[in-house]
């Protein structure tokens, strides 16, 4: 926590939102307590878990006080409520499925009437070993402070607090978008062209088109190939964006060949070449995403 001690609170979108909600629950005093002991570094360590914040803070005791603040997570179908609104929308799937959180995100959360943010003091539960009688007393307070610090360097952690970490939502996302892409089948057999119907064996022989494709394209497994499908869909001129399943998801290991490759000899001292390529990179993934994910 040392490395951050310095650092403001609250310069990202989602600290500053975390931060007005507890504003608004007028704890005044107790919250500039607590934040002159974040900014003084008092805060050990915090560890992030679903529904659950636990800290060391330190005091004027020699052992430093535990700290647990619990949250409540969002049910099961209100977060399918969520990531339904979040695959719907091209610009959100797209950030969130190469790890960027969207700026405007709590759009998606206020129209089903639910927040990622406490609305009450009630959604928010706090204990500290301190005899402190103030609630919440100052190294609760310093521990929230901290918590906008933490949600500034990844607010993917705020969504942890609410019960699903990054990889779960980008997994479901990701799931949503490829499964709103099915093939579409050509109907009518007159529509393929001669060639095609003797390749795959499609006469005129009292057979109903949807029979043979049924018995020609499909495999012994009973899955319609989706090369086969989007073939027929090309010369009826049927082919669609749906035909062409996209994949599309971040490395594990981010800018690798930047990284393995290093600082480019010819821009030492003049900029920072490594984080702008990163930079440009991320964009041309983020409109690659746009563009195959799109609406």
């Amino acid at each position: 926590m040392a490395s951050r001690e310095k650092k403001g609170f609250g310069s990202s979108w989602w600290a500053r939102q975390w931060l007005e909600a507890l504003e608004s629950f007028e704890w005044g005093r107790c919250l500039t307590r607590g934040k002159a002991y974040a900014r003084n570094g008092n805060v050990l360590d915090v560890e992030i878990l679903p529904g659950l914040v636990k800290a060391h803070v330190r005091g004027s005791k020699k052992t430093p006080y535990k700290v647990e603040i619990s949250m409540k997570t969002l049910s099961e179908h209100e977060w399918e409520q969520v990531l339904d609104a979040l695959a719907s929308k091209a610009i959100f799937s797209a950030k969130l499925l190469v790890g960027d959180m969207p700026g405007d995100i709590e759009k998606a959360f206020s129209s089903l009437e639910v927040s990622i943010f406490p609305r009450h003091t009630m959604d928010l539960t706090a204990h500290c070993t301190c005899s402190d009688w103030l609630s919440p007393c100052k190294h609760i307070a310093a521990v929230y402070y901290i918590l906008a610090q933490e949600f500034d360097r990844d607010p993917f952690l705020l969504f942890k607090l609410r019960g699903m970490n990054r990889e779960q939502i980008m997994e479901a996302i990701r799931n949503r978008r490829t499964s709103a892409a099915q093939p579409v089948t050509a109907k009518k057999e007159e529509d393929l062209p001669q060639g095609v119907k003797s390749e795959y064996g499609l006469q005129n022989d009292g057979v109903s088109f949807e029979e043979k494709i049924d018995e020609k394209v499909r495999p012994i497994t009973g899955n319609l190939q989706h090369d086969e499908v989007s073939l027929i869909n090309y010369w009826t001129g049927k082919m669609r964006n749906m035909d062409i399943k996209i994949t599309v998801e971040p490395p594990l290991v981010e800018q690798s060949i930047l990284k393995r490759l290093g600082e480019p000899p010819f821009f030492a001292g003049k900029m920072d070449m490594i984080r702008q390529l990163e930079q440009d990179y991320k964009k041309v993934l983020l409109k690659a995403i746009t563009v195959g994910y799109k609406d």
